[in-house]
């Protein structure tokens, strides 16, 4: 997460990390249904989600405001505008 979707982004960068989580949801996918599920497991799962929501919610803000940098953005919108995601 920090060299993909750290303080400075891109988009190319947070693109190639939603593909990074993708693939390890797929693979977290394969235990839950061929192995015993454990805490770790769980924990795993539920850091995956955390991630692809904050990927997603970079993804989708289209300016630089606050901590976070988007180099592809760099301009701050004149009005703050919230990231609201819908499944």
């Amino acid at each position: 997460m920090w060299n993909y979707v750290g303080i400075v982004r891109t988009t190319k960068r947070l693109e190639r990390a939603q593909h990074r989580i993708a693939m390890l949801n797929e693979e977290v996918a394969e235990h839950y249904q061929h192995f015993r599920v454990t805490p770790d497991l769980i924990e795993l799962r539920n850091l995956l989600q955390t991630a692809e929501l904050i990927v997603r919610s970079a993804l989708h803000r289209h300016e630089s405001r606050g901590l976070h940098y988007t180099l592809d953005y760099p301009q701050m919108l004149p009005e703050a505008v919230d990231t609201v995601l819908t499944p």
